[in-house]
């Protein structure tokens, strides 16, 4: 029987707009089936936090910080961090696309 150790992704977001929505449909797509999102929030005032917490993403294992200021890229990746529960962390930016099979092509190289 295959493995499939958690990954949390961390992501770090202040008013990412249609680029961090597009992050967000190419995630609600992954494939892998152990996987966690946390996504921290830098004081957002463009209507993002709210498409964290939708529901049309479909991503189920979710958790949202939600800073009311931007307290800066590195500073919320390490909140994200210290709350991961995953074995491999991986730290991506929210304007990033990712293909479905992408954290079993890189789980396999762990």
């Amino acid at each position: 029987m295959k493995k499939y150790p958690l990954v949390s992704i961390v992501m770090a977001n202040w008013n990412g707009g249609k680029v961090y929505e597009d992050t967000l449909w190419s995630l609600s797509k992954i494939s892998y089936p152990n996987w966690e999102l946390i996504v921290v929030d830098n004081g957002s005032t463009d209507g993002t936090v709210a498409l964290s917490l939708n529901s049309k993403f479909r991503i189920p294992n979710s958790k949202l910080i939600k800073n009311k200021t931007n307290v800066g890229f590195a500073p919320a990746n390490n909140q994200g961090y210290r709350i991961s529960k995953g074995k491999y962390v991986l730290l991506l930016n929210n304007d990033t696309l990712v293909e479905k099979d992408f954290l079993e092509k890189m789980v396999e190289q762990f």
